[in-house]
């Protein structure tokens, strides 16, 4: 198949300003010569993504992620490198022209994507077939399934023998492909099929490509596991995807909420009630990377899990994660053992019920610490009181005080002595806090960091140390390179910091702006009162950072010659970046000549 040609591909580069490319998905402010904001891969406060209008080029400091215009595309869209160009392509109005003498380069996640699109429609032709899927399609029409939904939802069947799906698939591709697709297994003396007499359940991800499968024992098995999943591959990783997403966006966006839920059944009855925001984890505990790419779409999620005790344990454990990515949570409480599919199966008024009877989290987790408990028992006052304290400190001063007054009330205690253990527990938890910065602060950097490393720390103290040091990073503004993301942090909140500063204490001031975590890191990594602090110390550190800058570069530079190369650039092209990469590996070999002289 005939490659797009390399004059198309320098087109769509050199027309794709990177600037103009992020700035449709990412608020994008100026910092300097380059611009930031925040990162759109994953969840962050501080701005640490930056893009460079000179160089062309996005980087996260934060994450890691960094690339060019048709890289972001591809990893903010979720495409190949190909299918990032045609979309540059159409939106610059560029005619794609192709060029024989360049083949395009077989991405291996290509043929998992095709191998999982002919499985998926071989499980379907299995499920609908009268002779073959009848007991498997009378289960799901007696779990309340017409043929519409399961059409939509692209339920099949994986037929109860050794190798069909193998014989099947293997006239198109190799066992190998089958194997990093998760599809089948390798035994002693051959192949055989993953999934064996379960319902199919299609995982796609919001490009709507299947990547995974799901199967469910139904019937009268036994002795087997419920649920057996795609085990991880190149393009499924079960922690970061949620079933339905690829439904449910439009949804979402338009309610500005999704629904979460436990079970696949729970999905898809929930989309029968009209309720169609809904996505589930794969049978396992929510994650913070599911939480973060659901924060990409809204800031507000229902919990509609299950309603016994497990549940709520889960509904628990969701919350935090959920609070801990900074989402509004409210809860749809089913009834005592009772689950989403039950629920709606008796009450078809299911979206009424979610719009109208939910509980928020504060309330949810009252009642979760405290209701299986006896409030006349000393002891259980006491586990309670600390599951409060630990799960309140967190909150505003208000709802804190709300559900102190509240506990104080149904366990009749002093609610003055409740709020001076409260405190109490604050200033030990200070102290423990204090302990800990005190045995690891200290006058000298360890010794087992590497060295560019300590000299971020040596140039972060330096920074808080006086004003002229202070000019004087500034003033070498991006030369200077920080790989670890918190101390990049902290220097950038410095430098913003004393864009504005006028007087009382610098260091309070910055840490002002800090989360807590990295106001402890400050405490950690500042010397103590005595440090010797010295012009030519503080020289040697900025050259090492410089050359940490130059090396940075090269790497990036590597990255590209070897894009270029699997690309099929002309070589003037590849020559142009060795050349560029030869004239920084000079200013190095200068710059380390100096430092010996």
């Amino acid at each position: 198949m005939a490659g797009i040609s390399q004059q198309t591909i320098d087109l769509i580069r050199n027309s794709a300003d990177i600037v103009d490319v992020v700035g449709e998905f990412v608020n994008l402010q100026a910092a300097g010569k380059n611009m930031k904001g925040l990162c759109p891969f994953h969840s962050e406060k501080t701005p640490s993504f930056f893009v460079s209008k000179e160089r062309q080029i996005f980087n996260c400091f934060g994450c890691g992620e960094k690339g060019n215009s048709v890289t972001f595309i591809q990893k903010y869209k979720h495409m190949t490198y190909v299918e990032a160009l045609h979309y540059l392509a159409e939106k610059y109005h560029i005619d794609l022209e192709y060029d024989s003498r360049h083949v395009e380069t077989h991405n291996t996640s290509d043929n998992l994507y095709k191998a999982n699109d002919q499985a998926l429609k071989y499980f379907q032709l299995n499920l609908l077939n009268i002779k073959s899927g009848k007991e498997a399609l009378d289960y799901l029409v007696n779990r309340g399934l017409d043929i519409k939904t399961i059409e939509e939802f692209e339920l099949g069947y994986a037929l109860n023998s050794g190798k069909t799906l193998f014989n099947q698939l293997t006239k198109d591709f190799q066992p190998l492909d089958l194997l990093n697709a998760g599809l089948i297994n390798q035994g002693d003396t051959d192949y055989y099929d993953l999934f064996r007499g379960r319902i199919m359940f299609p995982i796609r991800d919001e490009s709507n490509k299947v990547i995974a499968f799901s199967g469910r024992v139904f019937g009268n098995a036994e002795n087997t596991a419920k649920y057996v999943n795609t085990a991880q591959t190149e393009i499924f990783s079960k922690s970061h995807v949620l079933y339905n997403l690829n439904n449910a966006l439009p949804h979402v966006r338009k309610n500005n909420r999704v629904v979460l839920m436990e079970g696949y059944m729970d999905v898809i009855k929930a989309s029968i009630a009209q309720v169609k925001e809904t996505v589930c984890s794969m049978g396992t505990q929510l994650t913070t990377d599911q939480a973060l790419k659901l924060k990409k779409y809204t800031d507000n999620v229902v919990i509609c899990y299950d309603g016994d005790r497990a549940g709520k344990e889960a509904t628990y454990k969701a919350i935090k994660i959920l609070e801990d990515v900074k989402m509004n949570v409210q809860i749809a409480i089913m009834p005592d053992g009772m689950d989403p599919d039950d629920f709606i199966t008796n009450n078809p008024n299911f979206k009424e019920f979610i719009d109208n009877n939910l509980t928020d989290q504060y309330e949810f987790v009252y009642r979760m610490i405290t209701g299986k408990k006896d409030l006349t028992k000393a002891r259980e006052i006491e586990v309670c009181k600390n599951q409060l304290f630990d799960f309140f400190v967190k909150t505003s001063g208000t709802i804190r005080d709300i559900y102190l007054n509240k506990f104080a009330a149904d366990a009749l205690i002093d609610i003055n002595t409740l709020k001076a253990d409260f405190h109490q527990t604050q200033i030990n938890n200070r102290i423990t806090k204090t302990l800990k910065s005190s045995l690891v602060r200290t006058k000298i950097v360890p010794k087992n960091l590497p060295k560019f490393r300590k000299a971020e720390i040596v140039i972060i103290n330096y920074y808080f140390y006086n004003p002229e040091f202070r000019a004087s990073v500034d003033a070498k503004g991006s030369s200077i390179f920080f790989e670890n993301k918190d101390n990049w942090t902290i220097m950038f909140t410095a430098q913003e910091t004393n864009k504005t500063f006028t007087t009382g204490s610098f260091l309070v001031s910055v840490k002002s702006s800090l989360s807590e975590n990295l106001r402890d890191l400050l405490d950690h990594i500042l010397f103590r009162e005595g440090y010797e602090y010295t012009f030519s110390e503080f020289e040697s550190c900025i050259k090492t950072l410089e050359e940490a800058n130059l090396n940075d570069k090269i790497n990036s530079i590597t990255e590209d010659i070897e894009e270029a190369k699997q690309n099929g650039d002309s070589e003037d092209v590849i020559k142009e970046l060795y050349l560029q990469r030869l004239e920084i590996q000079r200013n190095i070999n200068a710059m380390k000549r100096r430092e010996t002289k």
